[in-house]
């Protein structure tokens, strides 16, 4: 797919961007329930920025944990747990979120 800016109209769930604003935490995500954010989509070869709407925040009622729900456009949601967005998460591929700019 080719990269759009943000100024080029309505941005929509699944448009992939060129620019972004400031990095989110995932307390911020929760508060944007219903709300347009970016997605890092990047690989290691190449930066991909996605809009996604955030659906929903699912709380585990055994652990208290959290979960983004958020839709891209496509058939399936995306689902991210909130450890992935942590600044120290010890994994290979961190989630980031940023938000509209």
């Amino acid at each position: 797919m080719d990269q759009i800016s943000l100024f080029d109209g309505e941005l929509k769930p699944g448009t992939y961007v060129k620019t972004h604003g400031r990095r989110l935490s995932f307390d911020e995500i929760t508060r944007r329930v219903g709300q347009i954010i970016i997605m890092d989509k990047s690989t290691q070869s190449h930066e991909w920025f996605e809009a996604v709407r955030v659906e929903r925040i699912y709380t585990y009622p055994e652990t208290g944990e959290r979960r983004l729900i958020y839709f891209d456009g496509g058939k399936q949601r995306g689902l991210v747990d909130e450890r992935y967005f942590l600044p120290d998460y010890p994994g290979m591929f961190p989630s980031r979120a940023y938000e509209v700019s």
